[in-house]
């Protein structure tokens, strides 16, 4: 019998093993068996879990979310989950998280009723990989055991993690990641001062969680283009919330709907990224890539949305937005609250465009052009910081909070009970700490050679030279299925990553979308190969499935 570990089984272990399932007869049931190690819900992994309040909100469109398979028994899209058993959640553009984990362990379930191989879920947390031999001993929380192959999948990090750097003693020792019994009223009481380190979604949703998640209520007003909204206190909020951060910026709402000008605009230039990602990839080895063509392709795209619209903007002004992810709007602008205002104004029409509202439209538009073009690509490290300074400054404007929570924020912001500034140089007196930052995506801490991995078991990994993080990237190296590369820079035939771990080297896992990346359908491909050496799976994989990367490699 073969043996496949997971470490991890979130949504990307889950998505890769629909796949599998979808290429391995089940005339071969007995022949496979896969095992995956997580202490959390199988499906919902960390993440996602079912048990989460109800106030915190999926971030994407639920029409991305679909873990079905054709050949699954009962298996259904979100959509017509949602539709038979949460009606009521069955219209709405951003369900409940939990509402989510639900149904991604309930597809799960059924995989592991219906797979053509053994599916087993191990509550434990794996804390070795080990090569012995031809296998991999794998030691978790449970013992330890043999495996022909090992799938690292894990997500947002395993338990050991931190979240970087700690800036003071936090109420919380583990990251907020649907783990929230550190935000409740025994550590954190009506009419205390609380300091939320980070100023992103995870803040947002500590944010919510200390004052509607505490009863608090919103009134909503009639305005211009949709409703606006009042909080009214339940008095059981603290009294002030300060999200601190480098920026001191919100990040912009997503709009409710993209005009169809910008449709029509971003289709022009979906073909020059594809272009210029096959042009980079024909190019022989040399001292590394750069994004030059990228970026005059953007910028161009970027003014003529501009022009479209009417938005007075200049490439100058484009390229520092790029750089600092600020833009320029005039003087009523300086404010956290004046900026969801005015990005709210814009999304329904009733403002102009400036440079962060068009970027973001840009950006997102092309990203999954991006994802196809830049990943495995080797960069000049110079190029690498550049690429990591503009996209963190892009997706904040472009992967921003929809406009309900836009607006929750913005009521609070009125009301005078949340504000957001610099983390201060010192923790003042009475003040709660609240870390609200994730750990980064990859397995290092900061980018290579300085960083430091970020787990144990990666950390293991590395030092025996089983897996390669490439100078200025933070995430594991790939070939396109999944298959990890090697210090040596060679095909580890037997390891694979899928998703955050390999974020740098690819791009965008942080994502439901199951279509954006094709490692889960590429992996499946050759793990059917390997379990059954007389099919003919190979005859049908992608050409770049068989490609190594060690043509865009020094």
């Amino acid at each position: 019998m073969r043996r496949i570990a997971f470490v991890g089984a979130g949504p990307k272990a889950l998505f890769a093993l629909l796949e599998l399932h979808e290429r391995y007869p089940a005339s071969s049931a007995g022949d496979l068996r896969v095992e995956v190690f997580d202490p959390y819900p199988p499906g919902a992994g960390r993440v996602w879990q079912a048990g989460q309040p109800p106030e915190l909100r999926l971030n994407v469109s639920a029409r991305i979310v679909d873990a079905s398979a054709a050949s699954l028994p009962g298996s259904e899209s979100f959509a017509d989950w949602l539709a038979r058993t949460e009606p009521r959640y069955s219209t709405e553009q951003y369900p409940p998280r939990a509402v989510v984990g639900r149904y991604l362990s309930a597809q799960f379930g059924l995989l592991a009723e219906s797979a053509g191989f053994s599916l087993v879920h191990v509550p434990a947390r794996v804390t070795d990989v080990v090569r012995t031999g031809d296998q991999w001993e794998v030691s978790s929380d449970a013992g330890s055991g043999y495996y022909d192959q090992v799938v690292l999948a894990t997500g947002h990090g395993l338990p050991d993690e931190g979240s970087g750097t700690p800036r003071g003693p936090a109420c919380n020792k583990i990251p907020l990641i649907a783990r929230y019994a550190s935000l409740g009223e025994e550590k954190l009481p009506e009419g205390s001062d609380v300091l939320i380190r980070g100023a992103a979604l995870t803040a947002y949703d500590a944010v919510l969680l200390l004052t509607e998640g505490r009863d608090g209520r919103w009134k909503e007003l009639e305005g211009a283009g949709g409703p606006w909204l009042e909080y009214v206190p339940s008095g059981r909020e603290p009294a002030r919330i300060t999200m601190a951060s480098r920026s001191t910026l919100p990040m912009d709402p997503k709009p409710g709907q993209v005009p169809a000008w910008i449709g029509t605009c971003l289709e022009e230039y979906r073909g020059e990224v594809r272009q210029w990602g096959r042009d980079l990839a024909a190019r022989p080895s040399g001292p590394g890539a750069g994004y030059a063509g990228l970026w005059r392709i953007l910028l161009a795209c970027a003014g003529e949305c501009a022009r479209m619209c009417g938005a007075p903007t200049t490439p100058l002004g484009f390229w520092r937005t790029a750089l600092t992810g600020r833009g320029t709007h005039g003087p009523d602008t300086g404010s956290s609250a004046e900026h969801i205002r005015r990005s709210i104004e814009v999304n329904r029409g009733n403002a102009v465009p400036g440079t962060e509202w068009l970027w973001a439209r840009v950006w997102s538009g092309l990203y999954p052009e991006m994802v196809q073009a830049v990943s495995r690509v080797y960069w000049k490290p110079a190029a690498c910081r550049e690429f990591g300074r503009v996209s963190k400054s892009l997706e904040r404007l472009a992967f921003g909070p929809p406009e309900r929570t836009a607006l929750k924020l913005l009521a609070l912001f009125d009301n005078g009970l949340l504000q957001q500034g610099p983390f201060p140089a010192m923790l003042p007196a009475d003040t709660i700490l609240v870390d609200a930052v994730t750990p980064p995506s990859g397995v290092l801490a900061a980018p290579a050679p300085a960083g430091r991995p970020m787990s144990s078991l990666m950390a293991g990994l590395l030092s025996a030279g089983e897996v390669m993080v490439r100078e200025a990237e933070r995430g594991l190296l790939t070939d396109p299925d999944g298959s990890c590369i090697d210090e040596g820079g060679n095909r580890n035939e037997s390891l694979w990553a899928l998703g955050r771990p390999t974020e740098g080297p690819t791009l965008g896992h942080d994502t439901l979308n199951r279509a954006l990346h094709d490692e889960p359908r590429l992996w499946a491909q050759r793990i059917a190969a390997f379990c059954m050496p007389n099919t003919l799976e190979r005859e049908h994989e992608s050409p770049d499935a068989r490609q190594s990367t060690a043509h865009r490699t020094p």
